[in-house]
């Protein structure tokens, strides 16, 4: 495990907690209930694009009398997969519409075997959940401000494998250059190498490496792009829709389809996991 400092000096240790939570608390403040409902019937249209729970399902050993965890379930786009594979899946999830969603999808499929529950990791308790054999924490951990418990807890609830993705450094570069030429406040997400050393710190031995997928990277036309970049950076009034429309359309590259991309230097999104039996014999 190869640990990246953040920032220019390298906090003592057990301060790496403190380091998130700083960074977290600086973002906007969001209601993620009310986002994730708004955002469903559009997110579940773009998910059939995303190349990203193919590449992070096929990272994921689960065994067919596995139980898993699959906290941020959203609209089951890494829980089904799951789901034909393991024994049970537990799908936990803040959004009533991402959760019905997901619900619709396993009928369609026919499988019965997820059970589906609204609540935020923060609330949730390892006592009641249980023990899984597998947790998945799929793009669900980000926005956490006190993010070392929710690895402890997951890590207590687990039983064989932890996976969890995390966003890469410069996450947000795209966006940021967009905030900054409307005039607003561009801000990061802390990335994945503080909480490689928060798990360090509490002695859970970790893998990290990147997913090469392209990730809500492909649009399928400029109104598309549109759409998610407001998503991301918050409303827009008609004039910076316009601005923002003129910029994306010169700065992405037009496939042959009539798609747009947009290629990053640095991966997105970074995978972190450990084995529980690998760590237990440390």
């Amino acid at each position: 495990m190869v640990i990246i400092e953040y920032g220019k000096t390298t906090p003592r240790k057990s301060n790496w907690n403190k380091v998130w939570k700083e960074a977290v608390l600086k973002l906007p403040k969001k209601d993620t209930t009310k986002s994730w409902d708004k955002v469903a019937p559009k997110f579940d249209e773009w998910m059939k694009k995303d190349d990203y729970p193919e590449e992070l399902v096929n990272k994921i050993n689960v065994e067919n009398g596995d139980t898993v965890l699959d906290i941020g379930s959203g609209n089951g786009a890494i829980t089904i997969p799951l789901a034909k594979k393991a024994r049970s899946v537990t799908a936990l999830d803040v959004s009533t519409k991402m959760l019905n969603l997901l619900k619709e999808k396993a009928e369609q499929e026919n499988i019965p075997n997820i059970k589906c529950i609204k609540k935020k990791i923060e609330d949730l308790n390892a006592e009641e959940i249980g023990q899984h054999d597998v947790v998945v924490a799929s793009r669900s951990l980000n926005g956490i401000a006190d993010i070392q418990p929710e690895l402890e807890k997951i890590n207590k609830i687990a039983q064989k494998y932890v996976y969890i993705t995390l966003w890469g450094i410069n996450n947000r570069e795209f966006e940021s250059k967009i905030a900054r030429l409307m005039g607003r406040q561009s801000y990061d997400y802390p990335d994945y190498t503080i909480v490689l050393n928060i798990l360090k710190d509490i002695g859970i031995h970790a893998h990290g490496e990147p997913l090469k997928s392209n990730t809500l990277n492909f649009y399928s036309n400029l109104d598309e792009a549109l759409d998610k970049i407001e998503w991301r950076i918050g409303d827009l009034n008609e004039k910076e829709k316009v601005q923002v429309k003129e910029y994306i359309a010169k700065t992405l590259t037009k496939n042959t389809d009539a798609s747009f991309t947009y290629s990053r230097a640095n991966s997105k999104w970074v995978l972190i996991w450990w084995n529980k039996q690998e760590n237990d014999s440390i």
